[in-house]
């Protein structure tokens, strides 16, 4: 089987200059008819209708759609598709679309079929371990943040500080002090109004390792990035062991101690100092920081990398932002959702349905590789090498309110397998139809699916992972990801341009109209604490069912995310909440 070569790369642009203005009028009509939420139109109107050079709204929700639907079905004339059956796919793009059944990420929303040129949000970069690479790396970085990408970094790959550097006769300044720099300049861009996230990585066996853990104690020195530590295989189990030896890092084949980086007042690398102390106690001060303010995160690369798909590019060393996709350096993810509150019918999970627009989205996605186009050669060349996809989930936490079923009880574990098992299982099905048609992806015949290794056709380096899905969760007025529902009632204060939306959870005033329990009273209580669980006074199962993120313990959290991660591909993001009153040892505990 051939690998596929990319036609042209241009934005399937339908003609929006000669579009009037909507009205809000029209725009409230037509989304109310499609069954959004006012609350959801007003997101959609702020952040995905298109607007013209005046700042005017150009269309309407159905409009928007019809524009998505368009673009993406248009690449399929480029692989020989027909006219006819380009309006085909067109159709069925806007059935799932229309039908809350799946949405791509917000920016292929935003700009498929506009104006303005089509860019994911992951994508993971690498630098040589050079002043010339690090400088034309952020030159990249500077022009796909701008763009909107969020972008992740391994800042293992660079030199401790201290370094003896031969060009300059120097020492060298460090990944931290160049971490530095970076969030210096995502700053001036984050000004001028567009930007994307950014994730800095450091190993566990990286000499700086102890100066990049404390690197966001400083509460607003480093706004731009969040940061994750890679705990490795070898790290975890000295941990757990309770290792009495000193821990060593690694720099070049040679091992040495921790050190502490001291730096003067301009933050330039005066000495340091080799630190004696065991990976439970490195551990301690990663839980340390963490417990203290969140971060840094963890990353568990020797797991990632024992699934990596295509090995012969090197190891997976960085995430993007949120920590769902592993890429290699300059690999790409396009995302997309299915919305699982939508496949339930009577009372149960509607299978076939969930089979079928699996199926379409996965296409849609691989079209959407066809018309991005990313202001970075190098990001252009190696996102069409891999076409890799993340086809995720949101709306499990709606699922299961609809089901009856508890999110932290075996039940709920089982159902999330389950429900991801049809997913990844449809979405490699459908990979292998499409390159049937339109050919594998480039770099197949390396990769674990070529002649050498699984020998299964496949479109995309990889095609399953759970993102964070933030506004197009509130779009479709759904849960985010896999996590359960934050509170049954809320607020969101100063969103899109200082906007508060108030939320209360439909299904649970669905439910407690059913059993005549619905009373001012108990609404008034549950928009001020967000949860059921002190109220003794309803059924049991109505509490149990009806669970909220701070009502789960860490450990069920954890369990969730290992039932979906038996079927999913990449990585998921997710979030273990803990009480204000949780200790060091519940952080330590959810890390292990």
């Amino acid at each position: 089987m051939h690998s596929s070569t990319t036609p042209s790369v241009t934005n399937d642009v339908i003609n929006l200059k000669s579009q009037e203005p909507v009205t809000k009028e029209q725009i409230y009509a037509d989304g109310r008819e499609l069954g959004f939420a006012d609350n959801a139109i007003r997101v959609m109107e702020k952040r995905y209708l298109i607007r013209n050079e005046e700042g005017k709204v150009i269309e309407t929700p159905k409009g928007m759609y019809r524009r998505v639907a368009k673009a993406l079905a248009t690449v399929e004339a480029r692989y020989g598709a027909k006219e006819a059956q380009v309006r085909e796919w067109e159709e069925k793009f806007y059935t799932v679309l229309s039908r809350f059944e799946f949405t791509p990420a917000g920016r292929t929303v935003t700009n498929a079929g506009a104006l303005t040129r089509l860019i994911s949000n992951c994508i993971v970069l690498h630098f040589d371990d050079s002043m010339e690479s690090i400088f034309a790396t952020l030159r990249d970085a500077a022009l796909l943040q701008q763009a909107g990408s969020g972008l992740g970094f391994a800042w293992h790959l660079l030199r401790p500080a201290g370094t003896v550097t031969v060009a300059s006769r120097g020492m060298a300044s460090g990944p931290v002090s160049f971490l530095h720099a970076y969030n210096t300049a995502f700053g001036v861009i984050k000004q001028q109004g567009r930007h994307g996230a950014n994730m800095g990585v450091m190993r566990v066996d990286h000499p700086d390792i102890l100066e990049f853990i404390d690197c966001k104690r400083k509460e607003g020195e480093i706004v731009n990035f969040n940061v994750s530590v890679s705990l490795t295989d070898e790290f975890m189990k000295a941990v757990k062991s309770d290792s009495k030896e000193p821990w060593l890092c690694e720099w070049k084949g040679t091992k040495m101690k921790p050190r502490m980086i001291k730096r003067n007042n301009r933050g330039v690398y005066v000495s340091h100092e080799d630190v004696t102390l065991t990976a439970r106690e490195l551990m301690d001060r990663i839980v340390e920081a963490a417990w203290t303010n969140g971060e840094p995160g963890v990353l568990f690369p020797d797991a990632a990398n024992r699934t990596n798909p295509v090995p012969h590019l090197g190891r997976l060393e960085a995430t993007n932002p949120c920590g769902e996709q592993y890429l290699h350096d300059g690999d790409v993810c396009n995302l997309g959702s299915i919305n699982l509150a939508q496949f339930v019918q009577n009372g149960a999970i509607d299978e076939a349905r969930l089979r079928d627009v699996t199926r379409l989205a996965t296409r849609m996605l691989d079209n959407v590789i066809d018309i991005s186009d990313f202001p970075a050669e190098k990001v252009n060349k190696r996102f069409r090498e891999n076409r890799r996809v993340g086809l995720g989930i949101m709306g499990f936490a709606d699922m299961l309110y609809q089901l009856h079923v508890p999110y932290n009880s075996p039940e709920g574990f089982a159902t999330a397998e389950r429900v991801m098992k049809i997913v990844n299982d449809a979405s490699h099905e459908e990979s292998e139809a499409v390159a049937q048609q339109k050919g594998v992806f480039p770099h197949w015949e390396k990769s674990i699916f070529g002649p050498h290794g699984q020998n299964r056709l496949q479109r995309n380096a990889a095609l399953t992972t759970v993102a964070p899905t933030g506004s197009i969760s509130m779009l479709l007025d759904c849960s985010s990801g896999i996590e359960p529902f934050f509170a049954l009632a809320y607020f969101k204060e100063n969103i899109m341009g200082g906007d508060s939306l108030t939320y209360f959870n439909k299904y649970f005033e669905a439910e407690l109209k059913r059993l005549g329990l619905y009373t001012k009273e108990l609404v008034d209580d549950v928009v001020k604490t967000g949860s059921i669980q002190h109220r003794t006074d309803l059924p049991e199962d109505v509490r149990h069912t009806f669970v909220t993120a701070m009502d789960i313990s860490a450990e069920d959290h954890i369990r969730m995310q290992a039932a979906f991660q038996k079927h999913v591909d990449n990585s998921i993001s997710k979030t273990i909440n803990f009480k204000n009153s949780a200790t060091r040892d519940d952080v330590r505990n959810g890390y292990i």
